[in-house]
């Protein structure tokens, strides 16, 4: 079989419940709702915490269901394609790779952008690999794009004294 030169994923997973950088303010806040609560007594703070913990979950779940979203993103030789799709709205953009100026990834996050000639695009990635793949994808293309040949010069003619 072929090598094929095409790149594509789907975000999110159904797995996917939270992003990571969502649980660390969460934490955060939780943190900070327990030590607000905690003059009543620490069981009272444990309690109020489970509880803020319940409503974000249960507001989050109810969020997801109604928005439905996902993106769809294809990376092929000649151009970066993205599907999103909310609710029942869908908007596509494709760009040429030629137009992309710089790319930033964050692999904490799993996440990153795009930035072109007139628009920054936003990228989600489910999983390290699919960010590591694209991120050696658009490296090769940077390296055949920028690659210059190298013209000889012709040596330098020797002067007579």
């Amino acid at each position: 079989m072929a090598p094929t030169n095409k790149l594509a994923w789907k975000f999110p997973l159904k797995k996917i419940v939270f992003f990571k950088i969502e649980v660390i303010f969460i934490a955060l806040l939780a943190l900070t709702v327990f030590l607000l609560s905690f003059q009543e007594g620490w069981f009272y703070s444990l309690i109020t915490v489970v509880i803020f913990l319940g409503i974000y979950v249960l507001i989050s779940v109810i969020v997801q269901k109604i928005r439905k979203v996902e993106e769809h993103y294809q990376l092929s030789s000649t151009h970066f394609q993205v599907t999103r799709k909310i609710r029942n709205r869908v908007k596509k953009d494709k760009v040429p790779l030629k137009d992309i100026k710089k790319h930033k990834l964050s692999r904490r996050f799993l996440g990153g952008y795009l930035i072109t000639h007139n628009k920054k695009h936003l990228l989600f990635f489910n999983s390290k690999e699919e960010l590591d793949k694209f991120d050696r994808y658009i490296r090769k293309h940077y390296k055949s794009r920028n690659k210059k040949v190298a013209k000889k010069k012709p040596a330098p003619k020797k002067r007579k004294r």
